[in-house]
């Protein structure tokens, strides 16, 4: 699928007013980067619709956003969620000292209600059309994290469609895929499947979530049963089927039954379609019949992306690139089963994992972007250390989180 990368000249930015603490890291200015300038035409394949993205650091989702596009113009443009570290935006009653935050978003999606698509770049220079509000000014919110979450849901193709939509995909390598689909602050959606010849098999669900409710755990008699029964039959239907399968999601009660008084029809299938065509743009996550390391050329700047699974974020990863190549690579956050392995002592048990990490980086760092396929065998260039083999470090989520970064574009 093709990215559509809004390319602009960035400037620093801020997204919430708070100082950065122990859990995350510091962020040095963005130098301006003269980059090549958005097309004004509207990008290929961005049809008529409601979409949905999501821009995720630290451990958690901080942006979600949905919006209708119109013959290439903004409308409807909402906040789902709003958070930083834990705290909710728009939950704040006016008179908190944070309100302003809150109010200062509600200025973005008025400034992009019915303007083009295109025009989502005006978000990296926000101080041009956020006003100050008590002591929070308009050049300092980070409005790179709200484009971050445009350009992600542009990416994971039309959520719910408007006047028709086309099914056409490119061809996708043979392996293994995964993706995600967030919202209201949750990973309500991982997803796990297999392409070969460009057909799907082997469609799992790794987790299925709804505030705070899993459904893979549910007993076969429990009122919500049905809603996971209702999962599978998408699964069953997806395999075996051509990739174009997955535009069968915007249309599930053509094949999803109607059980215990959940409708087909309303089953979430366009959450399911948001996590496959997540998978597929982020790439191979494990090949089968080797590696295509072609890459696109990408603008010098500054990226951010994310891996999760399991209902969390596992990986948050930063990069520069300068003449398409890696530089200034670091995690934000790194988390397997709630355990976070970038706050452990040097003398834990874990503690190699998050040195073996760090050789990721390191390998990474003053290579071509084309050194992102190395991740598939990290046993060349990451150390066996205290019985954690570098054969069996995890670096595909690495390689996925890169991937979203770069897809997202610049940040």
């Amino acid at each position: 699928m093709k990215k559509f990368l809004f390319l602009v000249v960035i400037v620093t930015v801020a997204f919430f007013a708070a100082a950065c603490g122990a859990d995350e890291q510091v962020e040095a200015p963005t130098p301006e980067i003269a980059a090549e300038t958005a097309d004004p035409a509207v990008p290929e394949g961005i049809g008529n619709g409601r979409y949905r993205g999501i821009y995720g650091d630290g451990g958690e989702q901080q942006v979600s956003i949905q919006f209708d596009v119109a013959d290439g113009v903004f409308t409807n443009v909402s906040f789902r969620h709003l958070q930083y570290r834990g705290n909710s935006y728009r939950n704040l009653p006016e008179d908190h000292q944070s309100y302003p935050v809150f109010a200062q978003h509600l200025q973005i999606a008025e400034y992009l209600e019915g303007r083009p698509i295109t025009d989502a770049v005006d978000l990296y220079n926000p101080g041009n059309f956020i006003s100050d509000i008590d002591g929070y000014s308009g050049a300092t919110i980070r409005g790179s994290k709200v484009h971050s979450a445009i350009q992600d849901g542009l990416n994971r193709g039309i959520y719910s469609p408007r006047n028709g939509y086309t099914t056409n995909l490119e061809s996708f390598p043979d392996g293994r895929y995964r993706g995600i689909y967030g919202d209201g602050g949750e990973q309500q959606v991982s997803i796990q499947f297999d392409v070969t010849n460009n057909t799907f098999s082997n469609v799992s669900f790794r987790h299925l979530q709804y505030r705070g409710d899993s459904y893979r755990n549910l007993p076969e008699d429990h009122q919500s049963y049905p809603v996971f029964a209702q999962h599978l039959q998408i699964a069953e239907h997806l395999n075996g089927q051509p990739l174009t399968a997955v535009f069968d999601l915007h249309s599930p009660a053509d094949f999803v039954d109607d059980i215990d008084g959940y409708s087909g029809a309303t089953v979430r299938a366009n959450k399911v379609f948001s996590a496959i065509r997540d998978g597929l743009n982020r790439g191979l996550y494990s090949p089968t019949n080797g590696i295509d390391r072609e890459i696109g050329s990408y603008a010098d700047g500054r990226y951010r992306g994310i891996y999760g699974d399991g209902g969390e974020q596992q990986v948050s990863i930063q990069f520069d690139v300068t003449n398409n190549t890696f530089s200034n690579v670091s995690f934000r956050h790194l988390q397997y089963r709630g355990n976070s392995f970038r706050n452990l002592p040097e003398d834990h048990q874990s503690y190699p994992v998050f040195a073996q990490h760090l050789q990721i980086a390191e390998h990474l760092n003053g290579q071509p972007l084309t050194a992102v396929f190395d991740l598939h065998s990290p046993a060349d260039f990451v150390d066996d250390i205290d019985g954690y083999s570098g054969a069996t470090v995890r670096a595909n989520k690495v390689f996925s989180a890169i991937r979203d970064g770069l897809n997202r574009g610049l940040y």
